[in-house]
């Protein structure tokens, strides 16, 4: 998709670029949020507030003590609501952990598990696999009808799960060798909005691990639109 490619290059060219006055005002401008406890710096739109005391339950697994919610963000317009959250499985619970490292299967049941506060969800993309960085990934969308409230109109929440081993895997010396034990933490982004086309935001966002090259989170091309 040339388009997603070429807007890319301009966030690349912004985030190479002269140092530019903070102002979030610019929605276009990027923010950065540095993971000291894995040495990751995300790269997200300026338009989305950070906050302070996230929801509880609303990207939570179903033991939330086991997934550590890095950033929550929010961006509240007149016409639509949209969030994202950064969070991290690691071997605090190897359970999970091992669930987490399966990428595919473990982000189409958290996704459903999540979307389930609102109603009945459905799956629109069953997990696609990628790399980001040389690290296995894996992406999902899915959405669900909210019910009519008195007075309102129903609306549809869509969302995106992807999640990454947060190290490169290191593989077998031979066939004949004991699996290893997941020791890479799983780190995972989730995406909400109330607009369809907000979803391209999800293109805006990238991510860096210690000091390689930045990286999209998201290739255009694992995300299949209808």
């Amino acid at each position: 998709m040339p388009r997603y490619a070429s807007i890319f290059l301009l966030l690349l060219l912004r985030l190479t670029a002269l140092p530019q006055p903070h102002d979030r005002s610019n929605p276009d401008v990027l923010e950065q949020f540095h993971d000291d406890a894995l040495n990751i710096t995300y790269f997200y739109p300026s338009r989305f507030v950070p906050v302070l005391s996230p929801p509880g339950t609303a990207f939570t697994t179903d033991t939330p003590q086991c997934a550590r919610t890095a950033l929550f963000a929010n961006s509240v317009t007149p016409i639509d609501t949209s969030s994202f959250a950064l969070s991290t499985v690691d071997k605090t619970c190897p359970a999970l952990l091992r669930r987490g490292t399966q990428l595919g299967p473990f982000i189409r049941e958290e996704i459903l598990h999540q979307l389930k506060q609102y109603g009945e969800p459905s799956i629109t993309q069953e997990p696609t696999r990628y790399n980001i960085d040389g690290r296995p990934a894996a992406i999902t969308l899915a959405s669900v009808a909210m019910p009519q409230t008195s007075g309102k109109v129903a609306r549809t929440t869509y969302a995106a799960k992807a999640c990454a081993l947060a190290s490169i895997p290191v593989k077998a010396r031979n066939k004949d060798s004991k699996p290893v034990e997941p020791a890479s933490p799983v780190i995972c982004f989730d995406f909400t909005t109330q607009n369809n086309e907000q979803l391209n935001l999800m293109f805006s966002f990238i991510l860096q691990f210690d000091n390689d090259p930045l990286t999209p989170m998201f290739p255009a091309s694992v995300v299949r639109r209808r």
